[in-house]
């Protein structure tokens, strides 16, 4: 057992000062006790607040990040976009790809992310089979200290209609005997670590939706996870393929419930808001990803006031802060509104409304005990730099409106995982390390292009 005593720490309830936080071998929280004394504890030196939860990450694509803001010929879109990311994949190797994803995570984690959904895809690189990559990323979180739950990705055609898949997808092509094999196999190897594994169907268009029941029915337990609704494009074709809406079709043969999360949902109509919500999946949405990408913004006060569940997550990786997706988050919603503080209601901050929903619907959303600092939950949180200029002196609302609202990574001195310290005065120790091949990856793909 470690005792740590925190000067503010946030708790389901709210802030609580003063406050005693013991924690087993096992890195979960067994005791908190509030108006505590500091003696024969260990003391954190600023506000301490969960760790955020990323529900949806493409660790891959980091190697891509800021070099896709040149346009080729024609309309420049996500369809154009997804072309450039493909030649990056055919680059990797399982073993740059672990190099590559220990890295991100690691920047992730200073971002202040504690665990991580991959929804994972690339299965076999430079001919590797897909247990080689999955065993990749699992290495590159264990390096970074990052909990996982890998999600590994059935995709099986192009379009609706069982398009037959492009010569760019086939690394990703994958049975259901096949998936159902590799999350067995990845789910003994995980058993006793903090590490997860779900499964996630990729989309409407990559998955016909009358072999769901199927998936459900070989992979019967974890997170399900499947990208909906993200493109208009995707909309119109999917309207043209059988009349209906993604969102419509995918819940004309699905019963949704707390096992699914649904990724973006940018475009959904009122009714399927209701429906969604009602059905208690979590929406994970990726404001920096989606902003970048030109989706189009997801209607989150509705989805709220319908008693909605949402997460973020840092998809492309274009941005592993989560301060800043829940910045971007909000501020979409005030352009499309013309309000300010949308997304908290009367005689609440802002900063902390959304810090709370997110971690602990990202947590539920990819079966991890983390995303609350209470007893049973896993001992993941983040110490806030009380002496930086923009914090010190300040109410610990404030300190947290701040970090969401004005600041970020910068403001963040400590991240603790499992209660152990991965962090320290805003650095992860072992990225400079890594520093080096990932320069030598990107300067490889930008000489490709």
């Amino acid at each position: 057992m470690k005792t740590y005593h925190c000067p503010q720490a946030l708790l389901p309830d709210g802030w609580a000062r003063d406050c005693r936080i013991t924690v087993d071998n096992q890195g979960l929280i067994t005791g908190i006790e509030k108006d505590s004394s500091s003696a024969a504890a260990s003391r954190l030196p600023g506000p301490v607040i969960p760790g955020m939860v990323n529900v949806h990450s493409h660790i891959h694509q980091r190697l891509i990040a800021g070099l896709t803001g040149y346009r080729a010929v024609g309309a420049d879109s996500f369809w154009t976009w997804r072309e450039q990311m493909y030649r990056a994949v055919g680059l990797l190797s399982p073993d740059e790809l672990r190099t590559l994803a220990a890295f991100a995570f690691m920047e992730l984690v200073e971002g202040g992310y504690t665990v991580t959904g991959e929804f994972h895809y690339p299965h076999r690189l430079k001919g590797g089979e897909p247990v080689q990559t999955a065993s990749a990323l699992f290495d590159a979180a264990g390096t970074a200290g990052m909990s996982l739950t890998l999600l590994p990705v059935w995709y099986r055609y192009s379009g609706f209609g069982r398009q037959a898949p492009a010569e760019r997808q086939r690394p990703f092509i994958m049975e259901l005997n096949e998936l159902a094999d590799l999350v067995g196999a990845l789910r003994g190897h995980v058993a006793e670590s903090t590490h997860r594994v779900g499964v996630a169907p990729h989309s409407l268009r990559a998955v016909e939706v009358s072999d769901l029941p199927g998936l459900l029915s070989a992979i019967d337990s974890g997170p399900v996870h499947l990208h909906i609704s993200e493109q208009p494009a995707e909309v119109a074709e999917c309207r043209e393929h059988c009349g209906r809406t993604p969102i419509d079709l995918l819940c004309e043969h699905i019963d949704l419930d707390r096992r699914w999360c649904l990724i973006h949902a940018t475009h959904a109509s009122e009714h399927e808001l209701r429906h969604m919500a009602r059905s208690d999946a979590v929406i994970g949405l990726c404001p920096t990803t989606e902003a970048d990408l030109g989706d189009g913004l997801f209607p989150v006060r509705n989805f709220i006031d319908e008693g909605g569940r949402f997460a973020i997550g840092s998809d492309s990786n274009l941005v592993t802060d989560a301060a800043s997706e829940l910045r971007l988050l909000d501020w979409g919603q005030r352009l499309q509104l013309n309000r300010r503080n949308v997304l908290c209601d009367e005689g609440e901050h802002l900063g902390r409304r959304l810090w709370r929903d997110a971690a602990l619907a990202g947590a539920d959303a990819l079966d991890q005990p983390a995303g609350q600092l209470a007893v049973g939950r896993r001992a993941d949180w983040i110490v806030l730099d009380a002496d930086h200029p923009m914090l010190d002196g300040l109410d610990a609302d404030y300190q947290l409106d701040t970090l969401v609202l004005a600041g970020g990574r910068e403001l963040i001195d400590q991240v603790w995982i499992a209660g152990r310290q991965q962090v320290e005065g805003g650095r992860h120790p072992g990225r400079e390390a890594l520093a080096s091949e990932v320069a030598r990856l990107r300067r490889r793909l930008a000489q490709a292009h």
